[in-house]
């Protein structure tokens, strides 16, 4: 599967006896870190994955048993104010071995390595005891929710060119999430399954809110959505779902405004919750610009 070793952390050996090391990934090593994913019923695509190569081509890691891909990590940096590691994944059969802990120090070495000043995941709760095990403390909550769009036909969108948006629709989005993740945004827009519902004053010209969606390996993925205020923000949700058919998944911060109610109201139901934990430099958890994040990999 791969021929440099270069890269290689051992960690000894598996029940059969076949050693256990950590590895950059690489793009030939999807099709086994999607089959691990599958098995967890997990949302990624393999365009998903590839962001995340593409975002971070030296700060993805896997585990590896006689080249078999056994588990994953990414970590995506946005400048060096912060990075976000997703992505921790172990096949249930190496679990309980200490790889998910060291897929997680190769990452946080990569960050320590890039001089990172605050690291953020949102944890699930059998992943939380590891986090704080390794120094991480918890901000807020993030919850998913499941429902579905109120389209009946899906809504073509070819790429959306970020030649179309004027530089204030970045200078928003660096406003609500407080570091600048202007490639991420990029790649967002381009992978759009409908066209991203947008908010703009009266000018036409300074964007206010936005919300974006894009296709999941089990439902569409709607998220982010930034707005300057709850209202608006739950009108860009219902023209992004007025474009998309089947079933649909939300990852919605809850802070300062709670909108659990709206969503109820448009017949989603609450699947999980996560905590969102962060290590190094404390710094605010996310502004009240934020309803819904790109993704748990992402922030």
């Amino acid at each position: 599967m791969r021929s440099g070793k270069e890269s290689a952390l051992p960690l000894g050996s598996d029940c059969a006896g076949n050693s256990v090391e950590i590895r950059i990934l690489r793009e030939a090593d999807l099709p086994g870190a999607l089959q691990v994913q599958q098995r967890e019923n997990w949302n990624q695509t393999e365009n998903d994955w590839k962001r995340l190569l593409r975002l971070s081509p030296t700060g993805c890691f896997a585990a590896f048993s006689a080249e078999n891909l056994v588990g994953s990590v990414t970590v995506v940096a946005y400048g060096k104010d912060l990075a976000w590691i997703g992505m921790l994944l172990v096949a249930q059969e190496y679990r309980r071995r200490g790889i998910g802990r060291q897929l997680m120090r190769a990452a946080l070495n990569y960050c320590q390595s890039g001089s990172i000043a605050t690291i953020k995941l949102d944890a699930t709760p059998v992943g939380g005891p590891l986090y704080e095990s390794l120094g991480f403390v918890p901000e807020g909550e993030v919850e998913r929710w499941q429902g579905a769009g109120f389209s009946k036909v899906q809504g073509g969108s070819g790429p959306f060119r970020n030649n179309q948006l004027s530089s204030s629709f970045y200078e928003l989005d660096d406003r609500a999430f407080y570091v600048s993740r202007r490639k991420l945004l990029d790649s967002l827009l381009e992978d759009c399954c409908v066209a991203p519902a947008l908010q703009t004053d009266d000018s036409l010209r300074s964007p206010q809110g936005y919300a974006l969606a894009r296709r999941g390996a089990r439902a569409h993925y709607v998220g982010p959505i930034v707005a300057l205020e709850r209202r608006m923000a739950i009108g860009l949700l219902d023209r992004v779902l007025a474009r998309l058919p089947g079933q649909v998944f939300l990852d919605v911060w809850i802070g300062g405004s709670d909108s659990r109610s709206e969503w109820v109201r448009r017949g989603f139901v609450k699947q999980r919750a996560m905590t969102r934990m962060s290590l190094g430099r404390q710094t605010a958890a996310v502004s009240d610009l934020v309803f819904a994040i790109a993704g748990p990999e992402l922030g």
